[in-house]
């Protein structure tokens, strides 16, 4: 069974990029009710992994919703030990940052002339990877899981993100009028990742659900016209779909689940929310330095409500020595 998940990181801040991350198990020997629902893999795999940070403490590595394992006093560590594990089973072993980036198939931080807070250059390179965690905490977590999910025939397959920057968010909404449909540009790009990929193979594919839609036919539909679609339900909880190529060699079929909170009962999308604030975090320390080099005075900011229209306020009069038009930092809300 093919077993994913998607979810995102950064829809609500006014600075900072949007990550819409994703990633997928194949797991063996599921029964019937499984493949409809998802295996526990917290319970198949609880000797190595965890919830929370207190059995994180003591040697397991936790995976959860990425808001419960990063905070100011543990920063990135929990996040980057538990997403880099998972994405070298996947074959992902990034040495800095911009090969991560390469390794979710994201392509756009190759040019970012406009955007020089992220810009990498002689005196300021990618950040090497891991940042948080040493390299050897990283090896014995890396051959802790190999152990365990082999054992159990769980295998991590593949992992993805879109980095959407300032300028392509707001370009994109301001087309569109829509931060939620912005967004679920990116989390249809990543389903046809999984239905080109292993449509063959009947997944389940969990995305969390961030607003109060509870209906996606028509989404759905528009993204996969070739594909027969069944509501299987539609209720407050979650919407489930079914895509169905047809009949014969080519044949494809990939369940659709959209579920609030997700994270909390399905692995792949807290892996896919760690991946999309681990990605979005090291971005926003790439930020924060470029703007303290320029303005020392003003205090840094994470991007989110009230201290990003501070931090606004305060940057101005080093944006207009830079000559950086709003549309270059600040996001549409």
């Amino acid at each position: 069974m093919i077993y994913a998940g998607i979810d995102e990181a950064g829809y609500g801040p006014l600075f900072g990029p949007l990550v819409v991350g994703r990633f997928a198990f194949q797991v063996e020997g599921v029964s019937q009710e499984q493949t409809e629902t998802g295996p526990d893999l917290w319970r198949v795999l609880e000797r190595v992994v965890c919830r929370d940070l207190k059995s994180a403490r003591r040697g397991r590595i936790a995976v959860n919703d990425s808001k419960r394992l990063h905070t100011p006093a543990v920063g990135l560590k929990h996040l980057e030990l538990g997403v880099l594990a998972f994405a070298a089973l996947a074959g992902a072993n990034p040495p800095t940052v911009d090969h991560w980036l390469d390794a979710l198939g994201e392509k756009t931080h190759h040019d970012l002339h406009e955007l020089p807070w992220y810009q990498p250059d002689a005196d300021r390179p990618w950040q090497a990877l891991p940042s948080s965690i040493t390299i050897g905490q990283l090896a014995v977590a890396r051959s802790m899981l190999a152990v365990a999910t082999k054992a159990a025939g769980v295998r991590p397959v593949d992992l993805g993100a879109d980095v959407v920057f300032e300028d392509r968010f707001n370009r994109m909404v301001g087309a569109t009028r829509s931060k939620a449909a912005t967004s679920f540009t990116f989390v249809a790009h990543h389903l046809q990742s999984l239905w080109n990929r292993f449509g063959d193979q009947n997944p389940l594919v969990v995305v969390d659900r961030q607003s109060g839609r509870t209906r996606y036919r028509s989404l759905l539909a528009m993204n996969f016209p070739h594909a027969k679609l069944t509501i299987l339900h539609e209720r407050q909880d979650s919407s489930a779909y079914l895509l169905d190529s047809g009949h014969g060699a080519t044949q494809r079929r990939m369940t659709i689940v959209f579920q609030v909170d997700g994270e909390s009962g399905h692995m792949p999308v807290a892996l896919a929310s760690m991946i999309s604030k681990y990605t979005r975090e090291l971005l926003m320390v790439r930020f924060k330095a470029w703007f303290t080099k320029l303005a020392p005075t003003v205090k840094p900011t994470a991007g989110y409500a009230l201290d990003a229209k501070r931090f606004w306020q305060q940057i101005q009069p080093t944006l207009k020595q830079l000559e950086i038009q709003p549309h270059q930092l600040l996001r549409s809300s």
